[in-house]
């Protein structure tokens, strides 16, 4: 009898732990989220961010830097075979060099390209840290990500991109983002996965490793600098790589 009383208990407190499940929005769940990494309070103290890592890509590993100045630069450099080539971006100007690809000197990135440059200049990037650009989401049910119980959401952005967002059922942070992204010209869908989560003195969370969001390969950060002095430098091409 305790016996069939223990299961009938147990049943009760899954179908109960089911609804409680079912019962939470996709507001609640980002919410969640956004707590999860710290806070929209904390994220918006950030200011600048410098990260230094691998990147893989054709098997290779790679080393990789990535810098970000809220509204004013996004610069990415990765040496190959002892090359560096790099990427920046400014509000006004932008320029390339790589090596690798047959670039031999610094070549500016033509004025549509930077049109939407300043989507990337933000420490936010793919980070879902605040609610401001979110136009509609919606609960759209579970699935699992790795072998992780997700809660999946659809998100509307302002901009009017919409994404579907994988968050751990046990810890709400982030681990995949599936999108429509615009690639030379051409709707491309993408996807992007995160893991390694690590909390920073800053009170923020960052995933310490994440796929490239055109399927390089995996990205693994082994340092993060944060609100630190950005060089000058950063923000321009060397004047031997114009040469």
């Amino acid at each position: 009898m305790k016996i069939v009383k223990l299961s009938m208990l147990s049943a009760m407190m899954l179908i109960a732990g089911f609804t409680t499940v079912k019962a939470q929005t996709a507001d609640e769940i980002i919410q969640k989220h956004i707590d999860a990494i710290g806070g929209t309070d904390n994220w918006n103290k950030i200011t600048s961010m410098k990260k230094v890592g691998t990147m893989t890509m054709q098997g290779m590993d790679l080393g990789y830097t990535e810098i970000i100045v809220n509204a004013k630069l996004y610069r990415t450099d990765f040496s190959v075979m002892g090359m560096n080539n790099y990427m920046i971006l400014t509000p006004k100007e932008g320029w390339a060099y790589i090596p690798a690809q047959g670039m031999d000197k610094v070549t500016p990135v033509p004025a549509e390209q930077l049109k939407g440059a300043e989507e990337k200049m933000t420490t936010k990037l793919f980070m879902l840290a605040d609610k401001s650009g979110i136009d509609k989401s919606e609960y759209v049910g579970r699935d699992t990500i790795t072998n992780i119980p997700c809660f999946k959401v659809k998100i509307t952005g302002k901009d009017g991109i919409v994404q579907t967002d994988y968050f751990d059922a046990a810890t709400y942070y982030m681990v995949r983002t599936e999108m429509t992204m615009k690639v030379q010209d051409a709707e491309q869908e993408v996807a992007m996965s995160f893991s390694d989560f690590k909390k920073q003195p800053e009170g923020i969370v960052i995933p310490m490793t994440m796929t490239s969001p055109l399927g390089v390969g995996d990205l693994t950060i082994k340092s993060v600098e944060i609100n630190k002095p950005i060089a000058d430098e950063a923000y321009k091409p060397s004047a031997a790589d114009k040469k």
